[in-house]
């Protein structure tokens, strides 16, 4: 019976490791959200909801990712990208045409989470999940038609970017971090031009589904039982 048990431990710790691991990591890089949704993704349509005060909501679907690391570009993600407005600006967040503002010239709380994330992988079945962002841009532009410059600073996460040009134009600052949760916008500052949160780096990957054991296998562990029972009765 030594054997037997020796079987059924191997077989339990295979099937909790396999339910454990992790599968393929899939980055959306640059996610621009604006007034007209998605911009620059064509796999991406997004359907905006600003009924809440203080909330913009993406509901965004994103199609031909690879989940499996397959090769296969055949998966789709449905999450949504929230922008909550925080702080005495919050009431006033809003979409623009070139991205989230808190009102002209100032991105002072604006707050970035990704909620409400569903989907599979087509070939494994994993369940998608969000790990983080990875990275933001501030940007804005100044097209007064007098020359006017771009002088912009904002946080991102508590750290300051600025954005500037020497006239009428547009520029940003994109930054890469650590994966976060969340991304905050706040203390924004300078004298000239707009500013918003332009787009965002956002990490998926995917939780394997429970793994359901073969009948062979099944069988084994039903005399592996049996072979318990009958030596705890001859104890």
């Amino acid at each position: 019976m030594k054997l037997l048990k020796s079987l059924a431990f191997s077989f339990v710790a295979t099937v909790v490791a396999m339910g454990s691991a992790s599968a393929d990591i899939v980055s959306i890089q640059a996610l621009d959200l604006r007034s007209t949704g998605v911009f620059g993704h064509a796999n991406a349509t997004a359907t905006l909801d600003t009924s809440v005060a203080g909330v913009v909501d993406f509901d965004i679907v994103y199609t031909m990712l690879d989940f499996d690391g397959d090769g296969s570009a055949n998966d789709t993600a449905t999450f949504t990208v929230r922008a909550t407005g925080v702080g005495p600006n919050g009431a006033s967040i809003s979409p623009f045409n070139q991205g989230v503002h808190t009102g002209f010239g100032n991105l002072d709380g604006a707050l970035f989470s990704v909620v409400d994330v569903s989907g599979n992988a087509t070939d494994s079945g994993d369940a998608i999940q969000f790990d983080g962002f990875t990275g933001g841009a501030i940007a804005g532009g100044n097209f007064d038609g007098a020359g006017g410059v771009v002088d912009r600073n904002a946080d991102i996460n508590g750290v300051n970017f600025s954005i500037s040009t020497a006239g009428n134009g547009f520029t940003l600052n994109a930054q890469d971090f650590a994966l976060t949760p969340t991304i905050t916008y706040d203390n924004s500052g300078g004298t000239s031009g707009t500013i918003v949160a332009r787009h965002h780096d956002l990490q998926f990957s995917t939780v394997p589904v429970a793994t359901i054991p073969e009948p062979a296998s099944l069988a084994l562990l039903g005399l592996v039982g049996l072979g318990f029972a009958s030596n705890r009765r001859r104890k």
